[in-house]
């Protein structure tokens, strides 16, 4: 017996476009249930942005006015009204600490201690500082949106930083001004 190729041929012709809007089905809903969970548990597992202890390290640079200035940076934040930044860098030749007292502002230099509003904003780091709510930095490099017209944030990047994701790369742009931050390691005490 030889096969009738006429017949042969109109099978395979009924299931091919079967079998292709089956495929598109199965990869479409595929994609629209991963896509939800990804989305889901990302959302979900954020820092949450009113967190009272953590530290942070990483790099900035402060453009204000076409002037440029890089530091390197450790920040402990000790609770909601209290934060320590210890820069040091090229511009910063030594390493000078920042504290903040609620609202204000300190510079420690051994042990002298000044606000930084007795600073003149002769560089882009200085001018940012003094510009910034101080309490509102902290938040923003959580990933925390800023609730200011006058400040733009955008996290561009995220990190796994058990037990979150922590901003990797943040970008806050003010008026004639942008900080860029990287943040290489994130450190929760006590992790929850």
């Amino acid at each position: 017996m030889t096969p009738n190729p006429q017949r042969a041929g109109q099978g395979a012709g009924l299931l091919a476009p079967g079998f292709v809007l089956l495929s598109l089905m199965l990869v479409a809903s595929c994609t629209v249930v991963r896509e939800k969970s990804d989305a889901a548990t990302h959302n979900e597992s954020r820092v949450p942005t009113d967190l009272g202890l953590w530290d942070a390290s990483g790099k900035a640079s402060f453009t204000y006015m076409g002037d440029v200035d890089t530091a390197r940076f450790h920040w402990r934040r000790r609770g909601s009204e209290q934060d320590f930044i210890t820069l040091s860098g090229p511009f910063f030749l030594n390493s000078q600490t920042i504290e903040r007292q609620d609202d204000v502002l300190l510079w420690r230099d051994g042990e002298h201690v000044r606000p930084l509003s007795d600073f003149d904003p002769d560089s882009p780091s200085l001018t940012a500082l003094t510009a910034i709510p101080p309490a509102a930095l902290g938040r923003w490099l959580l990933g925390a949106p800023s609730d200011s017209s006058l400040w733009e944030v955008e996290v561009t990047e995220w990190q796994a930083a058990s037990p979150w994701q922590a901003p990797s790369r943040v970008t806050i742009r003010g008026t004639g001004m942008e900080i860029k931050v990287i943040i290489s390691q994130w450190e929760f005490n006590p992790a929850p």
